[in-house]
This record gives structure tokens, C-alpha cells and sequence, in this order.
């Protein structure tokens, strides 16, 4: 039985606030861009791939940007104290992204979109959400526009937990494709109000005795999908708008459940690999998220836990992580406390 999508989860993007329209400038040199390419991601003869194909740059850019950049909340969470936690000016964006620390959506799409800007890329920033959040326009994102053709749009997703590694034309009609990366499937999902949906096969659904599906999922040529970000494509943001709704994350970190599962990073290596490398406080564990989603973390003891960042990532002091851990397992007892205050 076939099953239309509910996007009754999408009411957070309906309240989407209007943004004032300013900007802050990224001051990102173009000598800074050059040498990170070149540099970090690997990426030679610039000018002449740019000359060749524009949308093959913008997916190699996207490509080695999502395997040398980890996404990860480790300098989010890396003050002495909940209260010392503060959003960053776009200048420590930058200095982390060229320092390989990465970081979530705002750090990893602004230092993206400035460098595209630089190459003369035409892209805006949009805003979404994911079904979960219990805040709106929490996640920033970039459309880049006429790379193909005239009036083309592309999503441009550096900085995502999952790996969107090249650029999603906007051209489809109600369903995109079905694209498949690190042994998962995903495709994209026209709902109301303008809002495009990034769904996420589900691969072992359960059997429910019910034919109504959870919120959130629905069916397609057979096959089980669940919502997993929502995009306001049409609607370009302001760095300044994200900066506003960065306040409110940093005020209440607790908000946004999914990024604090703990402290860690998620990363792709050469070979294909991509894992998540967290702690919740009082667990950690390694999962090599190519696998099955019910498969088993490799748990660690925290000595493991910190002897495995430092020899896979040692831009990370030990310091860094050993705060991030101590702040996440604050975070989610905040959490937890909102969500039992509720019932």
C-alpha cells in the first residue's frame, strides 16, 4: 500500500521568521581559498577545472570537503562551562574549518558559501529544520544557482551528519532520483508550503499491525522512507538570521537532541569509511555508520575513547575533548530534565 508523506512534522518551517535582510561580511581572502583547496582538500589546477566544468568543481569541492572536514560539535562544547558556551564570530569559523576542526552547519556552509562566492559561484543560504527540533530554521544550508544553466538550483550540503557528497539539482518534479552514498539511500521530496524534504531509506522497517505509518514516514514504489531535514528552499537567509537563531541554541543547548546524542564527530575516510565517534558522557563508542543502522558500536573506555582522537584527529587537543565530553553529559541531563518536566 502506497503512502503519502505527512508533513504535519513540517509546522516549524511554516513559522519560519522573516529575516531583516542584513548581512556580515566572511572575510575569506581569496589567497585563504586557494590554499585550502589546494592544500586541504587536494584540489590543483583550480582555474583551469573551473574553466572546464563548473558543476564538476562544485561536486569535487563538495566530495573532499565532506572527507577532510569532520562535521562535529567538539569546539561547540569545548568551554570550561555550559555558561561559557558562546556562538562564534565568523572569524573562529574560519580559523576552524583551515584548522581542520570542522564543526555543525554554520561553521561548515558559511566557510563553504564565502569560497564558492570567491570562485563566482551565485549562492544564498537557506534555512530548515529537522522533523524533530523543537526550534525552527536550526539548520543553515547553501543553494548554488545557474552552475548548469540558467536559473538551475543545486542543494549544497557541507554541513550535514549525513553525507551528501555532490550537488542535488532542484529541477525534479515531486521526487528526485534515488542517490546513493556510503551504502545508504536517499532522495528528495517536494512538500507543502515550499519546503524540500531529504528522506532517508529506511532499511529494516518494522512490521506494524496498523497500515498507518509513523510520522514521518511513508512508502514509495515500495519502499520505506523517513523525513529526515526539511529545506525552505525559495527563501534566502542572511548570515545575520543564523546568528540570531544561534543565540537561542546557545542559550538552551539542550533544544536540539540529535546533535547532542554526545560529544564526537562524524568523519569519512579515503576508503569509503564513515563513522561516528561519540561519547554521551558516560559511554563512548565507535559505529561505522556504512553498516545496517541497528548494527553495534564498538564500545571504548574513555582512555580509548581519547587515545583513538588523538591518533585519528590530532587537531584536536586533548584538553578540547576532554571538555566536550564533560559539557555533552550536562547537556542531556538539561535534556532529559526538560522532556520529564513536560509530562
Amino acid at each position: 500500500m502506497e503512502m503519502k508523506p505527512n508533513f504535519s512534522l513540517k509546522v516549524p518551517m511554516i513559522c519560519s521568521k522573516p529575516d531583516r535582510g542584513e548581512e556580515v561580511p566572511y572575510h575569506l581572502t581569496l589567497d585563504e581559498a586557494q590554499q585550502f583547496l589546494e592544500n586541504v582538500l587536494k584540489i590543483s589546477d583550480i582555474n583551469q577545472r573551473l574553466k572546464r566544468n563548473r558543476l564538476d568543481f562544485l561536486n569535487e569541492f563538495i566530495c573532499k570537503f565532506t572527507l577532510y572536514i569532520p562535521f562535529s560539535n567538539i569546539v561547540q562544547f569545548s568551554a570550561q562551562s555550559v555558561l561559557d558556551m558562546k556562538p562564534p564570530t565568523l572569524e573562529r569559523c574560519k580559523k576552524d574549518i583551515l584548522s581542520g576542526l570542522g564543526g555543525t552547519c554554520f561553521r561548515l556552509n558559511t566557510f563553504s558559501q564565502a569560497l564558492l562566492d570567491l570562485y563566482g559561484f551565485r549562492t544564498y543560504h537557506v534555512s530548515g529544520c529537522n522533523p524533530t527540533d523543537t526550534i525552527y530554521d536550526s539548520h543553515c544550508a547553501i543553494i548554488v544557482c545557474d552552475v548548469s544553466y540558467p536559473g538551475s538550483r543545486h542543494i549544497v550540503e557541507n554541513g550535514s551528519v549525513f553525507p551528501v557528497n555532490t550537488a542535488i539539482p532542484l529541477d525534479f518534479e515531486d521526487q528526485s532520483p534515488v542517490y546513493e552514498f556510503s551504502k545508504k539511500k536517499f532522495m528528495y521530496v517536494e512538500g507543502d508550503h515550499g519546503v524540500v524534504w531529504l528522506c532517508i531509506q529506511v532499511t529494516n522497517p518494522h512490521k506494524r499491525r496498523s497500515s498507518q505509518l509513523p510520522k514521518g514516514v511513508f512508502r514509495s514504489k515500495g519502499i520505506t522512507w523517513k523525513l529526515h531535514l526539511g529545506y525552505w528552499t525559495s527563501v534566502p537567509r542572511s548570515r545575520a538570521y543564523f546568528f540570531e537563531r544561534m543565540e537561542y541554541r546557545f542559550r538552551f543547548p539542550s533544544v536540539i537532541p540529535y546533535i547532542l546524542e554526545g560529544a564526537g564527530l562524524h568523519a569519512r575516510r579515503d576508503h569509503g569509511t564513515n563513522f561516528l565517534l561519540a561519547s554521551a558522557g558516560d559511554t563512548y563508542f565507535l559505529k561505522n555508520i556504512n553498516d545496517s543502522e541497528n548494527i553495534v558500536p564498538k564500545i571504548m573506555t574513555d582512555e580509548e575513547f581519547l587515545d583513538f582522537f588523538a591518533k585519528e584527529f590530532p587537531q584536536y587537543p586533548r584538553w578540547m575533548v576532554v571538555n566536550a565530553i564533560r559539557q555533552s553529559k550536562y547537556i542531556r541531563k538539561m535534556h532529559n530534565y526538560s522532556r520529564l518536566s513536560k509530562l
